[in-house]
């Protein structure tokens, strides 16, 4: 029998941290096994390690692994570290404490939109906005606000060679046309899943600076988003959101805040590092 490498046993022991990830109730060793596509041995025995070094824990009940205390440290650290997102609590609190609504920024991954950073607002508001969370892009504000960003790359950044400018925004525009030929479920009656409606409702975002969804994601729910400008020779791939109930707020009103949110964005990109 060969023996794992190094690197391949970090690998295994990622992927059962994914997968534990993916089951907050956690996983039987089998189970475990199976999601990270490893032999039961192998996964009971790196479970095992897991444990002790507190990236897991182990329920004697239910005979279950779960998350373990280590891997919010490591959240924690992700925070506060440079490529991490902290730049943005402080404005985000801002803007909750002023408008009472929750404040939630986002990053696409994929076809999704992952929910990175939330602050709680004062109006009472049960969301889908837990960090680590994730969305369709195009049921969110915060997916097409980003996606809406990609449409026309970076052709402002070299102002001095327009053919560099253009191999640039190549990438962001092959993205986005992805991202509109893929698959486009309904995640409510609501959601928009025709590819044409989606070009036209990314064309009118660009236009304005934010988007808007209507219980697009989830029923009872309204939100605006806008994505941070871009500061640098870097494209910012951060936007931040406020959602608000339907029965609370009126669409008008939480239009009305847009132009906070905005100022909150360009603040966070002001922040955030280069």
């Amino acid at each position: 029998m060969t023996t794992p490498s190094g690197d391949d046993m970090l690998g295994r022991g990622l992927r059962l941290l994914s997968a534990l990830a993916e089951h907050p109730a956690g996983l039987g060793v089998s189970a475990a096994a199976r999601a990270a596509r490893l032999p039961v041995s192998s996964a009971h025995r790196l479970l095992g390690r897991l444990v002790e070094e507190r990236f897991a824990v182990y329920d004697e009940d239910t005979r279950r692994y779960a998350l373990g205390s280590r891997v919010l440290e490591l959240s924690r650290g992700f925070q506060r570290s440079p490529s991490g997102y902290g730049a943005a609590g402080e404005p985000m609190r801002r803007l909750a404490t002023r408008t009472g609504l929750p404040v939630i920024a986002g990053v696409l991954d994929g076809t999704e939109v992952l929910l990175v950073l939330s602050v709680q607002g004062t109006q009472h508001l049960q969301l889908r906005s837990a960090e680590g969370t994730r969305n369709p892009w195009h049921a969110t504000s915060l997916g097409t606000a980003l996606v809406a960003g990609l449409a026309h790359g970076e052709l402002h950044v070299v102002r001095d060679d327009p053919q560099i400018a253009r191999e640039r925004a190549a990438l962001p525009e092959e993205q986005r046309e992805r991202l509109l030929s893929g698959p486009l479920p309904a995640v409510t009656p609501r959601t928009i899943t025709d590819p044409d409606r989606l070009c036209a409702e990314l064309a009118h975002v660009r236009e304005r600076g934010w988007a808007e969804v209507e219980e697009e994601n989830e029923i009872g729910v309204r939100s605006i988003a806008a994505a941070l400008p871009d500061t640098s020779e870097g494209a910012r791939t951060l936007a931040v959101s406020l959602a608000a109930t339907v029965i609370l707020t009126e669409a008008d009103q939480l239009r009305a805040l847009a132009p906070g949110l905005r100022d909150c964005a360009a603040e966070i990109a002001a922040r955030m590092p280069t």
